[in-house]
């Protein structure tokens, strides 16, 4: 969830709770206050007809309050008792036959020393009507009031986060690799001036190391490069000279394969730092079918060589947008993997289908260890040629192009499987 609405959302819910509160209570309060006036109406009625009765000397007092209608009821007692209570019935309208809501006072009182029941009654029609009235203006009033905050707040959120989100589009594409530094404007928050200026400063340091360790991995590599094809020159010179012994050979062999060890070891450490470095970012429709096909012809004798039983079903097309060097590599280190580990006749396994490359070989008769085998440098063989960086780099090209490389161990069969969706 976006800040913007996380804030606005923490804004409704409060506006909410207060409006589902604040309308029933104003209702009811609104109907307590009113009530109390119709009391206060009917005692004073109350009073003005007892005062009208002690007056009256010589005429009959049920005809004179009858005169009053049908509002008010006057029963003779038989004992006293002095009490008021006041409360509310629902009667239905003879003329519209539609409940309405009376305030109804009951009240005991003596007159000429006799006692009488006064029942006093007073429509709340009127008053639910405006009751209803109020209530709905409020409620009107007060959705206006919430809806414009939220409006308010809103449009304003959306102007003081500008300037953050056009420091977060330009840190989406920021990349070490390019020559022009990031720039960020000035603004008129003070907190989002010194963001700014942490990541332009911080950006900077960046691209700066980054240059640094480019050049130096390239001059490295370059430096590394020149000695070691002169070391193999040599070598190879050396075995053509005459007279040499047995001994001699077996030793110039022994520093011509160190050579040739240590010059894959230069461009794979090198691969390694472009991979960090995200330095492959070309990328295109690749056809894998096309690449493992490629690669499987590249190593079509050393399979002869181990006597594999290779099996290429079902190879479907599949697409992947991706750096074709990465392509072939991750195809590459898979493959030479399985057939490096592999034992003498084993079997070899190349499966494509479903965004899915599955490599399985024979070999070691148990699962390898899941959270050693892509770690630099470890090897899970005594072969010599094996540097210990080609299930890593795999790894790591899958990481950088959003795949996953997982690892099973079923039916005596290593496999790798490598999910391209």
């Amino acid at each position: 969830m976006k800040l913007l609405n996380r804030s606005i959302q923490s804004y409704l819910l409060y506006a909410v709770g207060i409006f589902i509160i604040s309308v029933p209570l104003f209702y009811f309060v609104i109907q307590q206050i009113i009530s109390n006036d119709v009391d206060k109406v009917l005692r004073l009625q109350k009073a003005e007809i007892v005062k009208r009765i002690e007056r009256i000397s010589d005429r009959d007092p049920f005809a004179i309050l009858d005169a009053f209608g049908p509002d008010i009821i006057f029963n003779r007692l038989q004992v006293y008792r002095s009490y008021d209570s006041l409360y509310t019935v629902q009667k239905t309208n003879p003329a519209t036959q539609y409940p309405v809501s009376y305030r109804i006072l009951e009240s005991n009182i003596l007159i000429r020393g006799l006692p009488y029941k006064i029942v006093v009654q007073n429509s709340l029609v009127n008053s639910q009507d405006l009751i209803k009235s109020i209530v709905l203006i409020m409620a009107l009033l007060l959705g206006l009031i919430i809806g414009g905050l939220l409006l308010i707040n809103r449009r304003l959120s959306k102007k003081i986060w500008h300037p953050f989100n056009n420091t977060l589009a330009q840190l989406q594409q920021f990349r070490v690799d390019n020559p022009e530094p990031i720039r960020l404007p000035r603004t008129g928050i003070d907190e989002f001036n010194d963001l700014n200026n942490a990541i332009v400063t911080l950006s900077e340091n960046n691209r700066r190391l980054y240059a640094l360790q480019k050049e130096f991995t390239e001059n490295a590599s370059h430096e590394m490069q020149t000695p070691l094809a002169v070391l193999q020159s040599k070598l190879e010179l050396l075995m053509q000279t005459n007279p040499v012994t047995e001994e001699q050979a077996a030793l110039i062999g022994e520093l011509s394969d160190a050579a040739q060890r240590m010059s894959r070891l230069n461009k794979t450490l090198l691969l390694l730092t472009k991979l960090d470095n995200n330095q492959f970012a070309d990328k295109e429709e690749v056809n894998m079918k096309e690449v493992v096909e490629k690669i499987i012809h590249q190593y079509n004798e050393a399979i002869s060589a181990k006597k594999l039983q290779l099996t290429l079903a079902p190879l479907e097309q599949v697409y992947c947008n991706m750096n074709k060097t990465l392509a072939e590599i991750l195809v590459s280190n898979l493959l030479s993997n399985a057939i490096r580990h592999n034992i003498p006749s084993g079997e070899l396994s190349v499966t494509l289908r479903r965004q899915a490359l599955t490599v399985k070989n024979s070999g070691q008769g148990k699962p390898l260890d899941e959270t050693k085998i892509y770690t630099r440098f470890q090897k899970n063989s005594a072969d010599s040629n094996s540097i210990g960086l080609g299930l890593g780099i795999a790894r790591k090209i899958c990481e950088l192009n959003g795949f996953t490389l997982q690892y099973h161990f079923q039916n005596g069969l290593h496999c790798f499987i490598a999910d391209m969706k």
